[in-house]
């Protein structure tokens, strides 16, 4: 790339501000790195990176641009602070010293002086809500009988004091704390209401309001008070924790890191907040930071069995399978009355085909738990049902209690709906997927439009690129990867571990890397995409680098790696030249098989919403085809084509074909796939332990009258 000049400076920098503002920290700080590639000293875009690294939870990262943007500009007020508010959140007391000896040194104004010391200043006990005649041996009694669990009698002494004293907000504050404890969300919500009339900057009560609308939903009113509960009290861990919750929550992941980690500087045994940001971390797809945080909180003396299970998912995310193993034995071990301890091992058992250990640890978990519906639906994944199975009657029952929340109805739904397919009593299958996918559009709605808009934008960005003349950038990795797409519940699983199992390759399962990769480069600020053109070969380069990297990381060892990830189909032109040894295959497989075996399943929470109503399938899938007809255009002959129908009637032949089509010699141990010791995990984690089988095939003849909506949204694409 050549060098900027000043006026593209200006305007780089312009851009790389409204990416940070709209959120899109990734590009803004490549943005910035371009700037300083040609510019290193301008001390406005070092200050800017530190702001992005702070942003991300990430303190220590922040203070080396933050230093040098001091240096260049040392009386600029604004980086002084920055740097002030890296430093307490590390709260290394050495480092705050030498800061304020330089920040005197440098002859600062008094004023602003005053604010650096007090900022590094250690935290000072908060202040208390006046506690008026109320003495505080009864509210330290009301406190301990909260802790004790003996809410009725805290309650009890919490109202008596109410009364007597109706205008002392800390007894107010109390009552809706034992009142949310057992359940009463109205009549504690009221409470703290009054709490805070009395006392508006009560900031214990703001935040206590604020975690019960996050547990009732309201994320929005949870926001407002938690954020002033923060700014009311920084050093209030319970509410840098709830915020961060809830900025997770809202889909702002990345901003909520940096409760999380503030949450766990101040108050290491927090165990919510470890989770918490071990979780967000591993929703950002960054499992090694999630580990270090977990390990860290182990440090801390955190040893129950939420840490151990978010522990074995930061290790089985990065394809540790026995560490994650030794990690959920832990779990149970130290609490073997954990149903969800007992339920996750299960789930991971599946994914290495130990269905036997598996189907134990969910019957456990139904014994411990049984009124929670998510553990039938797991253990019907892979269960084989029989007429008569006690279990179906036990769900049955149930279901038909009319005090089962949505969340337990909903996944007794589906598994109901798996048994009655098994059992043949295929007139009461539909009714149960009705309801249970009802119920999850409830819980997560969608717009189709969406999908529309995004198939739109991903077209436009692509279609001024002539492929036959564009060539991969010098410099691309030579990496081989195999990258397996379709539809989900196409076979693309099935596809996956015939390749898996030839002795040169390892298998990934669903990374995603090339599809977020691209979408983060070519989104825009106000919206949709810039052209694909306007990538630069660096840009791509560093894309086929990061997808090497993080392939290889997974499977470590392997001469080639298989993704499959579902959205790779989306930006297959990408692919090609930032991976030019890639192979793609997709997985093609009649629509109506797909589109009624994905109703039938419950996938992540938030993922693939439109899954959930038929006619959005019907059109989610056209618009799926309409992509592939755009790629069979744009890049012919650029990937292999397989037909689930066809690899189902003649498995070795197909196979054969698709060992080829991947650059790779045959092996027999490719058709006995359904042996290959690997841990899958996807919806289709037990059929794939299974020899190549026929009865998916036109499962959907059953109920089309049923489907009716969805055909109708299909249309030619039948």
């Amino acid at each position: 790339m050549l060098p900027l000049d000043p006026a593209q400076i200006k305007r780089r920098f312009q851009e790389a501000l409204k990416l940070q503002g709209a959120g899109r920290l990734d590009d803004a700080e490549r943005a910035y790195l371009d700037i300083l590639k040609a510019n290193p000293s301008l001390p406005e875009v070092h200050y800017q990176l530190g702001r992005i690294a702070l942003s991300r939870g990430r303190p220590e990262a922040a203070l080396g641009p933050i230093e040098r943007a001091r240096k260049l500009k040392p009386a600029e007020p604004a980086i002084w602070q920055l740097e002030a508010e890296a430093l307490a959140r590390l709260e290394d007391e050495a480092a705050n010293r030498r800061f304020l000896k330089a920040a005197k040194a440098a002859r600062l104004p008094a004023k602003l002086l005053v604010a650096l010391q007090n900022r590094l200043s250690p935290p000072k006990a908060r202040s208390r809500t006046d506690l008026g005649t109320v003495r505080p041996e009864e509210v330290r009694r009301l406190i301990g009988l909260m802790k004790a669990g003996r809410l009725a009698e805290a309650e009890t002494g919490a109202r008596r004091l109410r009364k007597a004293h109706p205008d002392v907000p800390v007894i107010a504050n109390i009552l809706a704390n034992c009142l949310a404890e057992r359940g009463r969300a109205d009549a504690a919500a009221a409470e703290f209401e009054a709490a805070l009339k009395l006392a508006p900057d009560y900031a214990e009560a703001q935040a206590n309001y604020g975690r019960l609308l996050l547990d009732r939903g309201d994320l929005a009113g949870a926001l407002r008070r938690l954020r002033r509960a923060v700014e009311l009290a920084p050093d209030l861990p319970t509410a840098q924790a709830a915020l961060g919750l809830a900025l997770a929550r809202s889909g702002e992941t990345e901003p909520a890191l940096a409760p999380l980690r503030r949450a766990v500087a101040l108050e290491p045994r927090l165990s919510e907040a470890q989770l918490a940001l071990a979780q967000a971390l591993l929703d950002l797809r960054r499992p090694e930071e999630a580990e270090k945080a977990l390990r860290s909180a182990m440090a801390a003396g955190q040893s129950g069995a939420p840490i151990h299970l978010r522990m074995a998912q930061a290790l089985a995310a990065q394809g540790r399978a026995e560490d994650a193993a030794a990690e959920y034995d832990s779990a149970v071990a130290a609490d073997p009355n954990s149903a969800t301890a007992h339920s996750l091992r299960g789930m991971f058992r599946q994914t290495l085909g130990r269905f036997d250990d598996a189907e134990a640890d969910f019957r456990k978990a139904i014994a411990l738990e049984p009124d929670n519906g998510e553990h039938y639906r797991t253990f019907a994944a892979s269960v084989k049902f029989a007429p008569g199975d006690p279990l179906i009657a036990e769900m049955e029952a149930r279901f038909a209690d009319d005090t089962q929340g949505d969340s337990s109805r909903m996944h007794l739904a589906f598994a109901l709906a798996r048994a009655m397919e098994a059992t043949k009593a295929h007139d009461k299958v539909f009714p149960y997927l009705a309801t249970g996918n009802a119920l999850m559009r409830k819980r997560f709605s969608y717009d189709i439009a969406e999908r529309r808009a995004e198939v739109d934008a991903v077209k436009s960005a692509f279609a001024g690129t002539d492929f036959a003349a564009r060539t991969a950038p010098a410099g691309a990795p030579d990496f081989a990867p195999i990258f397996v797409t379709g539809m989900p519940r196409s076979g693309t699983t099935l596809v996956e571990q015939i390749i898996a199992s030839h002795s040169r390759v390892g298998g990934a399962g669903e990374v995603g890397y090339m599809a977020r990769a691209v979408s983060s480069r070519l989104s825009q600020a106000g919206g949709g995409y810039r052209p694909f053109d306007a990538l630069t070969d660096s840009d791509l380069v560093e894309i086929g680098d990061g997808a090497a990297a993080r392939l290889r990381a997974l499977v470590p060892g392997a001469d080639r790696v298989t993704d499959k990830s579902i959205q790779t189909y989306m930006v297959m032109g990408a692919v090609r030249l930032a991976l030019p040894n890639a192979h793609i295959v997709l997985v093609k497989r009649d629509p109506r098989d797909t589109l009624f075996s994905i109703y039938k399943n419950v996938f992540a929470e938030g993922t693939h919403r439109y899954a959930y109503d038929l006619r959005d399938l019907g059109l989610y899938y056209r618009m799926f085809e309409e992509m592939i007809d755009f790629w069979r255009a744009k890049l012919p002959g650029g990937f292999h084509e397989i037909q689930y129908e066809d690899l189902i009637a003649n498995p070795e032949a197909e196979s054969r074909k698709l060992v080829a089509a991947c650059g790779l010699d045959w092996e027999d141990a490719c058709l006995s796939f359904h042996e290959t010791e690997r841990r899958v995990s996807t919806l289709s984690v037990y059929q794939v332990r299974q020899p190549i089988y026929k009865s998916s095939v036109a499962a959907w003849e059953r109920y089309k009258d049923d489907l009716a909506p969805m055909f109708e949204a299909l249309g030619g694409a039948i």
